[in-house]
C-alpha cells in the first residue's frame, strides 16, 4: 500500500501564506487597527491581505486530499469536502501523461486516470513521491521520459536559484547565531525550515541533471 505525501515546496508556501497572513489578521484585531486613525488605503490593504489568506485557507481546505493506492485500486479522500473517490486499477480504460505549469512558470507532471466510474487526477504539484505512487501503473514509458525531460530543462535553474538563495539564508543565521552566542528558538526555527527546503532543493536538483544526462 501506498500513501501520497504531500509535495515539501508547496506545503511550506502555502504554510508561509497562511502563517503571515494570520499573523498580521491577529495584530489587526488585537491592536484594533481597523478602528485606528489610519488612512482609508492602509486598511483597505490590510483587509485585502486577510481576505486573501482566508481564501487560501478554504483553497487549501477544498484541495486537500488523502491518496492511498493498493494492489488493485486508488483512493482519493477529501476529508473537508466530505468527497471519497474510487478508481479500479484493473479496469483502467485511459492513462494520460502530460506536463503543466504553476508558480513562476514551474513545470509540474500530471497522470490522469480514467475508468469505468470516472476520472482521478496524480500530479507532483501535491505528491512529493509522484513516482513511487504511478510506479504500478501500466503507461508509456517513452512518454514518461519526454515528460520527466521537459520538467527537469525548465526547472533546474529555478533549483539552482533556490539552492544558493537557501544557502545564503542558511550561512546568515549560522554567523549570526555565532554572533550573538547563542541560539534563538525563533531562529532555530527558520534554521531547521530552511535546512530541509536546502535539503530538497539540492536532492531534486541532483534529480533533475541526472534525467538531462540519460534522456538528452
Amino acid at each position: 500500500m501506498k500513501i501520497g505525501i504531500n509535495n515539501i515546496f508547496t506545503s511550506f508556501w502555502f504554510l508561509i501564506m497562511i502563517l503571515c497572513g494570520g499573523t498580521l489578521t491577529y495584530f489587526a484585531f488585537d491592536k484594533f487597527f481597523f478602528t485606528g486613525d489610519l488612512v482609508f488605503i492602509a486598511k483597505f490593504f490590510v483587509g485585502l491581505i486577510i481576505l486573501i489568506t482566508i481564501g487560501f485557507l478554504f483553497y487549501f481546505l477544498y484541495k486537500f486530499r488523502i491518496l492511498i493506492i493498493d494492489s488493485d485500486k486508488i483512493i482519493s479522500i477529501h476529508p473537508f469536502c466530505f468527497k471519497k473517490q474510487r478508481i479500479d486499477i484493473t479496469k483502467i480504460k485511459q492513462l494520460e501523461l502530460e506536463n503543466f505549469f504553476a508558480f513562476r512558470e514551474t513545470v509540474y507532471r500530471k497522470i490522469e486516470i480514467t475508468d469505468i466510474n470516472g476520472k482521478l487526477e496524480i500530479n507532483d504539484l501535491e505528491f512529493e513521491n509522484f513516482e513511487k505512487l504511478i510506479s504500478e501503473l501500466n503507461f508509456d514509458r517513452n512518454k514518461k521520459k519526454e515528460i520527466d525531460l521537459t520538467q527537469a530543462k525548465s526547472n533546474l535553474s529555478n533549483l539552482n536559484f533556490n539552492v544558493y538563495l537557501l544557502s545564503g539564508f542558511l550561512i546568515f543565521l549560522v554567523l549570526n547565531s555565532i554572533w550573538n552566542s547563542g541560539l534563538h528558538p525563533m531562529i532555530l526555527a527558520f534554521f531547521i525550515c530552511i535546512g530541509i527546503l536546502l535539503y530538497a532543493s539540492i536532492k531534486r536538483k541532483t534529480k533533475y541533471k541526472r534525467i538531462i544526462k540519460n534522456y538528452s
